[in-house]
Formats: C-alpha cells, structure tokens, sequence
C-alpha cells in the first residue's frame, strides 16, 4: 500500500475570505462525482464579466468533478452610482406649480425636496466597474479555497483507495479458492454423475461414456483464462492506484473487466461451491464500483 497520497476523491468543501481595507470577499466551493470538469458559478451581477477568469483558476487544480463555486462581496465598489435629473420634465413640473399658483390663488412655494419624490424626474443609475483590487482579492480567496477543497479530496481519496485495496485483497483470496475449487470440480462431477447413473439403472456402466461426458465438462467449466484474468486485473489495479493522480476512469474501466471475468466464472461453473464464492466476488466487486465511482 505504497503512493496513494494523489489518490483524490470528487467530494469535497473549501471555504476562504478575504479583506482589504472596504473590501470584503468570501468564497464557498463544494464538488461532486461527474464524468468531465466543470465549474457552475454563482456570482454577484456586476462580477459576470470575471466568472471566465475564475474558472479557469479553480480548474487549474481540478481534474475530474463538478464545482459549484459561490462568491459574495460585501463593498460598494460593485457598481458606480449616479443622479439623472430629467431638466426638461422638472422645467415642465415647475411651470405647471406656478400656473396652479395663479389660477387658485395659491400661495404655498414647493419644497426642493418634493421635486426628488416626482416619477421620472430624478433617478439613480448603477453602472459596473471593474476593479482591479477586488478583483485580485476574490482570486486570492478562490485559490485558498480550491486548495483546501483538494486537501480535504484528498484526505477522503486516501480511505477510498484503503478500502478498495482491502476488498482487491478479499477478491484474490477469493479467486484463490474459487481456482482450488475448480481443480477439483471434475472429479466431484463424475461422482455425481456416476451416482445419478448406478440410481437410474442397474446395466453396465458404460466407462466411455462417463470417460466422454467428463472431459465435455472439464472443457465447458474450464476457468483458468478467467482466473488468470483477474489476477492480471489486481495487479493492474494495485498499480494504478500506487501512480496517483487522476486514475478514477482507468479504475472503472478495470472494474468492469472484473464484472465481466466472475460473471463468466459464474456462468461456467457447475459447482454450488464456485457459485457461492462468486456471489461473494461479486458483492466485493460492487463494493469496489461504488467507491471507485468518487475517484478523480
């Protein structure tokens, strides 16, 4: 059980927050399985234009996985607000203020302050900034996050590949067994089979035919490629995971051929006792699916 320290799961969190004078920044990514690599961001609005530039930071470290990636700003430096005073509607607004005057002999003066409460005549426009510093400071906090996003990957890579190699070493025990049980399975079957014949009828055996219809058993139940299939296959899987790295579709791959070999010791077995310990095979191979399934 050498190298598995690249060994990386697709699950994990990594958090960061970062400030700089009125800036406040915090980043959350969370990952899951997923065949490819992909980031799905969630930015405030005015920040669209950086989410490009973001993902390819975080995909730096990402091999396999898909990243939901959140930032929150807590600054005023988003936007860059102005006032808009339409001049010709409040011109308009004042005339008709001074008519009303005249025509009932008003004598109250309008309130500067009322003018801002009139629709259309004063209002506030937003637009975006880019701002160099914030954006620097939310590229630092992803890169804090992302790293501790693939410490903990990680971490959880590590058990993940302990556990696989523990049931790698139950299949080979298994096959082992299996391949002790099929050496013997011959002979156990002309047993049967002359036993079934002496209850059937009491004419004279015919030892040719026992002779015959035991080596078309021997040749249809014969496992030995299937055997030395799977212990080529363990091997192999030992090997990739003590590489490292991103090895979660070589591993699945591997597990397939591994389905596939106990299915057909399975189906050639004509022996209760191999069946049996292909179930168990079988269910160790699941286990193995499964956590090979959140490998990068």
């Amino acid at each position: 059980m050498g190298v598995l320290f690249m060994i990386r799961s697709m699950t994990g969190f990594g958090s960061a927050s970062k400030t700089q004078d009125d800036l406040s920044v915090s980043v959350e990514l969370k990952s899951v399985n997923y065949r490819f690599k992909e980031v799905n961001a969630r930015l405030p609005r005015p920040l669209l234009y950086f989410e490009d530039k973001l993902k390819q930071t975080i995909l730096q470290y990402i091999q396999r996985g898909r990243i939901e990636l959140f930032v929150s700003v807590d600054s005023d430096m988003l936007v860059e607000r102005r006032l808009d005073i339409d001049w010709p509607l409040l011109d308009e607004f004042v005339a008709a203020a001074e008519d009303m005057k005249k025509r009932y002999q008003l004598s109250a003066e309008p309130d500067v302050m009322d003018f801002f409460k009139l629709d259309h005549v004063v209002q506030i426009h937003e637009e975006q900034t880019q701002n160099e510093k914030l954006e620097e400071l939310i590229t630092a906090a992803a890169e804090e996050a992302v790293k501790g996003l693939c410490e903990m990957r990680e971490k959880e890579g590590l058990l993940l590949a302990k556990d696989c190699l523990m049931h790698i070493d139950q299949l080979e025990e298994l096959a082992e067994k299996t391949e002790s049980l099929a050496a013997d399975a011959v002979s156990r079957y002309r047993e049967r089979l002359y036993a079934r014949i002496k209850e059937w009828t009491e004419d004279v055996l015919d030892e040719s035919r026992l002779v015959t219809e035991c080596a078309i058993f021997a040749d249809r139940s014969d496992i030995t490629e299937e055997i030395t299939r799977l212990k080529s296959h363990f091997a192999q899987f030992r090997d990739i995971l003590a590489e490292g790295g991103a090895v979660g579709r070589k591993l699945d791959f591997l597990v397939q051929e591994l389905n596939r070999e106990a299915n057909t010791i399975g189906s050639k077995a004509n022996d209760h006792q191999i069946t049996k310990l292909v179930v168990e095979m079988k269910s160790s191979i699941e286990k193995i699916k499964e956590q090979v399934q959140n490998i990068e």
